[in-house]
């Protein structure tokens, strides 16, 4: 009888240890399915309003479409059209993470005493305004331009540096210790798995149901996550923690909180911290650079990918970095220090990167994943 106990009482255990994981799962999708479908929306636009003949079916690429595709004239304004779309797509990410770097300072110190789903709800919220206005621009085709507000937006209300800060923060406060890095890699591989379904259905939605899908399924997961914060998930900071749940987002005792951080350093080394969150800046840089404009290299030429070919080649670059993450740092760590493992993986992104600038074929772009 007491066995029989246990047993029942197994799956309700392991469905209360799920808290943050929901959210962690829409809110990857959504974000990871905006950045290959904004970035072709963009394109098409722009080469609509040119005149330019746009591509998006599963068995032609964009330099197959049109028989005039080898004239000069026609690779000129092509060259345009990626021209522009590629400065547009630097504004909007630009209109969104410039805010959120700032915004972040001040809810990561405020997720303290107001709690982690006041701010975790923020992040979400921004993502879903910026999903319905996107939206509304597609439907209505208004102009392209307001695509720089609904990033602003999303920048003010925290945006992903501040949805990772309120997880990680959240996690922290409801484990222990010693349970924390699985916790932790149970998000990580969470968020992976995510990113790799939502690369893969990217393509096959554009192709066949065209843009105004996909941010409907934004949207619907993004508001998924707004609920499920707002009236599910339980707060994680204790009551006397929150000294007072009514305290300004941007005050001077936020600010002092931050400038401790640097001149306090808990290991005594300034210098240190600030290499380090130099480097991290740079890679976090570099990457999301790369990422802004690989969808826009691999449309036109050389490459002359289609929707479908570029999700399947996002869902794989995903894959090989969640595989080499997880099992690099489980057996590079045996032979390797911290530091070692950093400077390999730094040196390992730059090969990478080296590699992308030389792709002239499909077969490359797919291979320099795996370096």
């Amino acid at each position: 009888m007491r066995d029989s106990t246990l047993h029942e009482d197994e799956p309700e255990s392991c469905i209360s240890k799920i808290t943050v994981e929901p959210v962690i799962f829409c809110y990857a999708f959504g974000i990871i399915l905006h950045v290959p479908v904004i970035q072709q929306y963009i394109h098409k636009r722009i080469a609509d309003e040119k005149g330019v003949m746009y591509n998006t079916t599963a068995s032609l690429s964009n330099c197959d479409y049109t028989p005039v595709a080898r004239n000069m004239e026609t690779l000129k304004i092509q060259k345009e059209v990626q021209s522009e779309a590629s400065f547009m797509q630097l504004g909007m990410v630009f209109s969104a993470s410039a805010p959120s770097l700032f915004v972040a300072l001040f809810l990561g110190a405020w997720s303290d005493r107001a709690g982690r789903r006041r701010v975790m709800g923020l992040s979400i919220f921004g993502s879903a305004i910026e999903s319905a206005i996107i939206l509304w621009v597609i439907y209505f085709n208004l102009p392209v331009q307001t695509l720089l507000l609904a990033g602003f937006i999303n920048g003010i209300c925290g945006f992903f540096p501040t949805m990772v800060l309120s997880m990680f923060s959240y996690m922290a406060d409801i484990t222990e210790e010693s349970q924390r890095a699985f916790r932790l890699g149970i998000l990580e591989a969470t968020a992976f798995i995510s990113g790799m379904l939502s690369h893969l259905s990217s393509g096959w939605l554009i192709n066949k149901t065209g843009y105004k899908a996909p941010y409907m399924i934004i949207f619907s997961l993004h508001t998924f996550a707004l609920f499920y914060v707002v009236f599910k998930l339980p707060e994680s900071r204790a009551k006397h923690l929150m000294e007072n749940s009514n305290v300004k987002v941007f005050s001077l005792q936020h600010i002092r909180v931050i400038i401790y951080i640097f001149t306090n350093p808990r290991s005594g080394k300034r210098w240190r911290m600030c290499i380090l969150m130099l480097t991290s800046g740079l890679m976090i840089v570099s990457s999301i650079g790369f990422g802004s404009v690989i969808v826009l290299y691999a449309i036109d030429r050389p490459l002359c990918c289609n929707s479908v070919l570029i999700g399947y080649y996002l869902a794989t670059s995903f894959f090989v970095q969640a595989v080499g993450a997880v099992l690099g740092l489980k057996f590079l760590s045996i032979v390797l220090s911290e530091l070692a493992l950093m400077q390999a993986g730094m040196i390992s992104v730059t090969c990478s990167l080296l590699m992308m600038a030389f792709v002239k074929t499909k077969t490359h772009l797919f291979l320099g994943k795996f370096n």
